[in-house]
């Protein structure tokens, strides 16, 4: 499709931006390195605001209960909320596959804190039996085959993943087809998820769907998720062929709090 047209008039009412020739996978290395690099973290750009406890705060309180002695958190961006934990581990390690990110987490490390630079699709790089606790907030999931080697016995694992909404959510994929997906039947990740865990052998204590309702408050908001991570051509071309739309779209469905949309997370526990 050119740069610039539609799929269809009526059901892509903006150009497909990942069409876009330097538009980069979002969550790939490539993009994660040019986000460190404009950036040097992980950290959204844009405003928003959670309706009741969100999904990080269920995901907190659960790791509350189990953090203790040597701690992994496993796809820790920029380091910011491995620290959280510092206080309350004897070490906390911290394992991303982005240098950029772990160059920033190294300038604000706790000394009982270190940062470790791999892939999970690699392998992890710890000895047997280190670790009390490992975690991933928002991480990846081909860590779990190696989760019970490097886990203690009676070893604790806590994850939140972004979830399926089976046909629910992905509100702005209707609102402003093009800039983001629309709602898809199926539970693609659950599914991937369990075939991790099924030859982990871990023992999976729960896996809960968290349900988060989410107000975007302005049309600078969207076009910031849009074009998040991406570089300056990419985002000044979103700019010039979609915010009038944005703004518009924005008008058309805002209510008093903005934009509502729906997000999906599983929360998983597990135990060695």
């Amino acid at each position: 499709m050119p740069i610039g047209k539609t799929n269809s008039e009526v059901d892509l009412i903006f150009p497909d931006i990942s069409q876009h020739p330097k538009w980069l996978r979002p969550q790939s290395l490539e993009w994660c390195e040019q986000l460190a690099d404009q950036t040097g973290q992980y950290a959204f750009t844009w405003n928003y605001t959670v309706e009741g406890v969100s999904a990080e705060e269920r995901f907190v309180e659960e790791l509350s209960n189990i953090i203790r002695g040597n701690v992994l958190d496993v796809g820790c961006g920029h380091g910011e909320f491995t620290n959280r934990w510092a206080e309350r581990a004897q070490e906390i390690v911290g394992y991303d596959m982005t240098a950029g990110f772990l160059r920033t987490a190294n300038l604000i490390r706790r000394p009982n804190t270190r940062f470790v630079l791999g892939r999970t699709h690699d392998g992890l790089p710890f000895e047997d039996g280190y670790f009390d606790v490992a975690f991933t907030k928002k991480g990846p999931t081909s860590w779990y085959p190696e989760a019970t080697r490097i886990l203690k016995p009676g070893g604790n694992v806590a994850a939140l993943h972004p979830g399926d909404g089976d046909g629910e959510g992905n509100e702005l994929g209707e609102y402003f087809p093009g800039l983001f997906p629309p709602p898809k039947k199926g539970t693609p990740i659950l599914d991937k998820i369990q075939e991790r865990l099924s030859g982990s052998g871990l023992k999976v204590t729960d896996i809960r769907v968290v349900r988060e309702t989410v107000y975007l408050h302005t049309p600078v908001d969207i076009f910031a998720m849009a074009g998040f991570g991406q570089n300056k051509q990419v985002y000044e071309w979103i700019k010039e062929m979609c915010f009038d739309g944005i703004r518009s779209r924005f008008e058309q469905y805002r209510g008093s709090k903005g934009i509502q949309t729906t997000n999906f997370y599983y929360l998983l526990l597990a135990k060695t």
